[in-house]
């Protein structure tokens, strides 16, 4: 009896730490994710802005070649 009472007291141990080690792992990929998502956007943001500049650049243009 005492030695399978050992056996599921291991197992409980065992899954105990198996949970925690899951929970650290989905945090970090939380964050990783987080990290990523905010890169995206910065990367739109600065998309947007090369966009704005290369119509107020083509404007200019087409207006000195209108001269």
């Amino acid at each position: 009896m005492k030695v399978i009472l050992k056996f599921f007291l291991v197992i409980f141990v065992f899954g105990l730490t198996s949970c925690r080690d899951a929970k650290k792992e989905e945090a970090v990929d939380e964050a990783v994710i987080e990290q990523i998502e905010n890169i995206e956007e910065e990367a739109e943001e600065i998309e947007e802005a090369i966009d704005a500049r290369a119509e107020e650049l083509e404007e200019a243009l087409s207006e000195l070649d209108s001269i």
